[in-house]
């Protein structure tokens, strides 16, 4: 009854929270997308320390996978995803709760692929694999990787670490393609500790560094989500990651927000009283909401607002409805 109710629940919200920007996305010429980020990790240390702290346990997947399916999203972000290559690496799992117990008998057998099915052209990054991006596969083409398949490498732009830092952090995007309308779509991903090298792989997201681009050019239509591990609004606005956030992002920057402070004000926190996972774009306008945060919406994994972190996925999720303008 309890997963019953939360389904209708968020089938509502989708409804209303869809009326918001209908008129907008009826302008000719426009495109009205749908758009879900999500950290989907766990911060339980009994169980999911050897899963680096990923999706470790199958009741919380199965849970997100009904949530998600509910949103109808046509672009999904998702961070730390325990792809199938970690399951290959680890002493062979006992434990029947966790992702990895007997995975190679399972019929699916890439999470990304179980919590966002059949229809989505699914992109991962090309080192790690934890943070991957899903495209409905009739919304729009994804370059690089054909339609409805599950790529690792091919359609994946993935950014080198700074020497000496963790390869776990990731930051990468895709292009892709909406009937002749060209985007890149970005999942930030930050390294969580070591505010260096957080602060250099923001930069490089923006600048590039040596002969590699950035991802995020401010003259090429991009949106970019993810958890950045930096809260902009809260932090020491001297930090280096701030410091260079703050050249790229805010007012009179070729950056604004969709999410945190044009959602709310103050913003609404998404991890461990923070507001570190974000949405932004250089072109597009629209609405967000912090799931289980914002008022009249609940939580993606379905708990309670207020479960602990350790019990539960630590971050919210963040919801938009997105117009893209017309040329």
């Amino acid at each position: 009854m309890k997963s019953l109710k939360i389904t209708v629940f968020m089938l509502i919200m989708l409804i209303s929270f869809s009326a918001n920007v209908h008129a907008a996305g009826d302008v000719p010429g426009n495109i009205q997308l749908r758009l879900l980020t999500a950290n989907i990790g766990n911060a339980d240390f009994m169980n999911c320390g050897d899963y680096f702290f990923k999706l470790c346990l199958n009741a919380r997947e199965k849970s997100l996978r009904k949530n998600i399916a509910a949103l109808d999203a046509d672009i999904i972000l998702l961070q730390e995803v325990f792809d199938v290559k970690w399951c290959e690496q680890l002493p062979k799992e006992k434990n029947r709760k966790k992702v990895c117990y007997r995975y190679s008998e399972r019929k699916i057998r890439d999470q990304s692929r179980r919590l966002l099915g059949p229809d989505y052209t699914i992109v991962c990054d090309s080192r790690s694999h934890f943070e991957c991006i899903g495209v409905r596969k009739d919304f729009a083409a994804v370059k690089g990787c054909e339609p409805g398949a599950l790529c690792r490498d091919r359609g994946s732009i993935t950014h080198d670490v700074p020497e000496e830092c963790d390869p776990k952090a990731v930051v990468f995007g895709i292009d892709i393609d909406i009937d002749g309308y060209k985007l890149r779509i970005v999942d930030g991903h930050p390294a969580a500790t070591g505010e260096e090298c957080r602060a250099e792989e923001v930069r490089r997201m923006f600048e590039g560094y040596g002969d590699v681009p950035p991802l995020a050019a401010a003259d090429y239509p991009t949106i970019i989500t993810g958890d950045m591990n930096l809260d902009p609004y809260r932090d020491l606005p001297e930090s280096p990651d701030i410091v260079n956030w703050h050249a790229h992002v805010g007012e009179g920057k070729p950056f604004y927000y969709l999410s945190g402070i044009a959602e709310s004000d103050p913003p609404l926190q998404t991890c461990a009283g923070r507001s570190i996972d974000q949405v932004i774009t250089n072109f597009a306008t629209g609405t967000c909401v912090t799931l289980g945060e914002a008022s009249g919406t609940v939580r993606l994994d379905g708990e309670k607002t207020s479960k602990a972190i350790i019990d539960a996925n630590d971050h919210r999720a963040i919801l938009c409805d997105i117009i893209l303008p017309g040329k």
